[in-house]
């Protein structure tokens, strides 16, 4: 196809915007592709080479229905009308994309396909990387890892990965630990996986849950009592599980709902390493490794004199953040795989699961976390009688809120797709909220500090990131 003047000055324009915006691109999980007028690929992020398996030089120069031949992007090309959610075969992946014209000063100039793989398979766990002296220790334990983690799935995010890594650490010292998380993420299964590679591994494991008992009663069961302390005080007294746990860990799960007075002899506690039984006299000492657990941020209750400040930096002296299901949703089909293999082996069954069935997994929100998942599948696995969990053998409640998620994301985007600039704001905004500082953001986008302040100072940012 010969190109006139017209057509060289759009080429030459869409590889300008695509220069000035690669760093973009290159920082995004999901995969991009632009063709230029002729339909001929001009760019792919790195993304696209991860999600594909091809890489680059593959793709450029190619016209786009050479290399995918149900590609929507020849038709945005000559519509000018925009295409969402299109599930699209690309070589072995499924994916689904957003496609969407490149319009500057009313002429199309290339069409832009966003897509995200909706099969992608499984990867190997990436070597973990250590930066301090523990490394060789960590290594010798990894060997025992595989027969001990009992019911921790990892997953495949680098969340979960990270928590690992700290979990893996906090193994190998006795430092309070505290671990955060929403209801239903795992927290006493990360505790107990911290328990059983440790020193302590062959001593008790006791867990209390501070919110479901009440105050009076917690403090005994915490601390024990002597014979005669209260009403209906056993006989001869009780051990607290301060001294049951003796040697071993005690997990205090749901700790924000402590109640302040016993927040503060827990604090001595800590500080001593000794307890006195209510209603008693007598000095016992106690070792006992401490994990704490909540679904709540403990340092806003802090901030809102909630919870003591001094409390609060003894218990994280270790601190290990679960976060939600909803947030990492590429864990979603390993804990599906887990589930239905022990559920499989307790119900005498064996069911498999359709891929429509895993796509509906992938995208529902989860606020009951991995308990809720759990409990899906368990119950799909009782509903199914073929042998294969398929769509109707999904929960209702499940699908109804998937189709209102799905038509409220089809209302917000039927007149509006974000444009780069919107997409390169969002990303700004996100990184300066993690990293804080311009040196690590410019790092992390693969950028110079030059061209992070001019960005920056576009969006008029400069004032809320510190240099």
């Amino acid at each position: 196809m010969k190109l006139n003047k017209t057509g060289e000055v759009k080429l030459k324009e869409l590889e300008k915007l695509i220069k000035e915006k690669e760093f973009i691109f290159e920082s995004m999980y999901d995969g991009i592709s632009i063709i230029d007028k002729r339909g001929i690929i001009v760019y792919v992020n790195e993304a696209n080479t991860r999600l594909t398996g091809k890489d680059k030089g593959y793709y450029i120069g190619k016209h786009v229905s050479q290399i995918v031949p149900d590609s929507g992007m020849p038709s945005v090309l000559e519509s000018g009308e925009k295409l969402i959610g299109i599930i699209t075969h690309v070589f072995e992946a499924i994916v689904i994309s957003n496609i969407v014209p490149i319009i500057s000063n009313g002429n199309i100039i290339g069409v832009i396909s966003i897509f995200r793989d909706l099969t992608e398979i499984r990867k190997l766990y990436a070597k973990l990387e250590y930066a301090n002296t523990t490394i060789e220790h960590l290594n010798e334990r990894l060997q025992l890892i595989d027969k001990e983690k009992g019911d921790l799935v990892l997953g495949q995010s680098s969340v979960m990965k990270e928590a690992f890594r700290l979990a893996l650490k906090a193994a190998a010292v006795d430092s309070n630990l505290l671990i955060e998380g929403e209801s239903g993420t795992g927290k006493e299964i990360m505790a107990k996986f911290i328990h059983k590679n440790s020193d302590r591994r062959n001593k008790p494991f006791i867990a209390v849950n501070c919110a479901s008992i009440p105050l009076n009663l917690l403090e005994s069961e915490l601390f024990g009592y002597e014979e005669g302390a209260f009403t209906g005080a056993r006989k001869g007294g009780r051990a607290g599980l301060f001294e049951v746990a003796s040697g071993g860990t005690l997990l205090l799960d749901e700790i924000g709902d402590m109640d302040m007075m016993l927040q503060s002899k827990l604090l001595r506690v800590i500080q001593s390493k000794e307890i006195m039984r209510v209603g008693g006299s007598k000095i016992i000492p106690v070792d006992v490794r401490i994990m704490s657990a909540t679904h709540k941020t403990l340092h806003k209750l802090v901030a809102e004199s909630k919870f003591r400040e001094d409390l609060y930096y003894r218990l994280m002296v270790i601190k290990i953040i679960i976060p939600p299901l909803r947030e990492r949703k590429e864990d979603i089909s390993e804990y599906v795989e887990y589930i239905m293999k022990r559920l499989g082996a307790k119900m005498h069954k064996d069911i498999s699961i359709s891929e429509e069935a895993v796509k509906i997994l992938h995208r529902y929100g989860y606020p009951g976390n991995i308990r809720e998942l759990e409990n899906i599948l368990e119950r799909a696995m009782v509903m199914d009688e073929d042998g294969m969990i398929n769509k109707k053998d999904l929960p209702f409640y499940m699908l109804d809120a998937l189709k209102k998620k799905e038509t409220e994301l089809e209302l917000h985007y039927h007149d509006h797709f974000p444009s780069i600039d919107e997409v390169e704001l969002d990303l700004l905004k996100n990184a300066i909220e993690k990293f804080k500082s311009r040196t690590r953001i410019a790092e992390v986008l693969n950028i110079s500090r030059t061209t992070l302040y001019r960005k920056l100072e576009k969006y008029h940012l400069l004032e809320v990131i510190d240099e």
